[in-house]
């Protein structure tokens, strides 16, 4: 890459004949102003000059009306550098992966939408070893967020108006094997849902209400909302019954978590299941538990969350309808951004966000 100056007063002594051909492909290194018309432009940086009548008469208006002394800084690529559209282009297509497709471009860039409803993933350790080369700009939303159809989630481009083809090699293969940005499809995931708390008729339809609209949204096969006595016997016959039904997961509502004597505690350990983690790292969600039995995993959400549509349950809801299995480690991650407020709204499902 080479970049030249020129000297409008030069250019106006020359004829444009002679002018034109040499400013073909040559690529506008800043935005030149309208100086004629007192607005607007008559190049835009990044803009490919060719020979024609546009080009003819802009360079005429600028010898014109530009300043004394205005000089013209122009880009001339070499034989290894593509346009930063280019670039873009294919930054975007290396880092796509499934459930995602490209728009663009729009101001040099490439952006990538939802196809599908689902998780965004993203792999952030490529993400960021592939920003660490010179000139390249992949940035997105936050990664494990519920995302709907259309939602834009990433953007490609590159920060200079001509790249290296060595560099979008050297990117080629970062992202190669795997893709490093996917919004993966909720699965049909078969889930039932315990709650322990004696409710009102009218309070008890709004829960539910609100548990069936969740599970509609992510696609889920929902196998009913039972309301349990707090008896370990009753709870642990709970779920057997789900897990006889295929249960892949169970939502327990209620509970006192905080008790090492609560009865679902017993009705886990009688039925064999395995405590994964016990409190999480994030507010509202701090009483958290997620247990598995054998493959179904079982989720303790604490009542003050019933009727709430932002707590850590539902980013983890949506982690699960996307085939995740959840760990230790999933849970302890969960500290950084894990302060859900009113600002956070964002990164919840649409459900949440609204």
């Amino acid at each position: 890459m080479e970049v030249i100056t020129l000297q409008l007063e030069l250019i106006d002594a020359v004829p444009l004949e002679l002018v034109l051909p040499e400013l073909q492909n040559k690529v506008v290194a800043a935005n030149i102003p309208d100086f004629g018309k007192g607005s607007g432009y008559l190049f835009r940086k990044g803009q490919i000059l060719s020979d024609n009548a546009e080009t003819r008469a802009a360079i005429m208006s600028l010898t014109t009306n530009a300043p004394k002394g205005y000089e013209l800084h122009l880009i001339v690529p070499g034989v290894g550098d593509v346009s930063e559209d280019a670039a873009a282009l294919a930054l975007a297509q290396m880092v796509a992966g499934i459930g995602v497709e490209l728009s663009g471009p729009r101001e040099s860039r490439y952006n990538l939408l939802a196809k599908v409803r689902g998780l965004l993933s993203i792999d952030l350790d490529r993400l960021e070893r592939l920003n660490e080369l010179p000139g390249v700009a992949v940035f997105t939303l936050y990664n494990h967020m519920a995302i709907e159809v259309g939602r834009e989630v990433a953007g490609a481009k590159v920060t200079s108006l001509v790249y290296p083809k060595v560099q979008l090699q050297a990117a080629a293969q970062l992202c190669e094997g795997a893709p490093i940005i996917d919004v993966k499809p909720f699965l049909p995931r078969k889930i039932g849902v315990i709650y322990r708390e004696i409710l009102k008729e009218s309070v008890q339809k709004r829960f539910v209400d609100s548990v069936r609209g969740k599970l509609d949204w992510f696609g889920a096969e929902n196998l009913g909302v039972q309301q349990v006595q707090n008896h370990q016997s009753e709870l642990a016959e709970r779920l057997r019954a789900f897990k006889q039904q295929g249960a892949e997961l169970v939502l327990h509502v209620g509970g006192h978590s905080s008790d090492p004597l609560d009865p679902i505690f017993g009705a886990l350990q009688e039925v064999g299941a395995r405590m994964e983690r016990q409190g999480a790292p994030a507010h509202p969600g701090t009483l958290f538990w997620l247990a598995y039995w054998d493959e179904m995993a079982i989720f303790g959400l604490a009542s003050c969350g019933m009727f709430s549509e932002t707590t850590l349950g539902d980013l983890f809801l949506a982690r699960f309808c996307a085939g995740e299995r959840l760990t230790n480690r999933d849970i302890a991650q969960m500290g950084h951004g894990g302060l859900f407020i009113r600002e956070m709204a964002f990164r919840f499902p649409d459900y949440g966000r609204k």
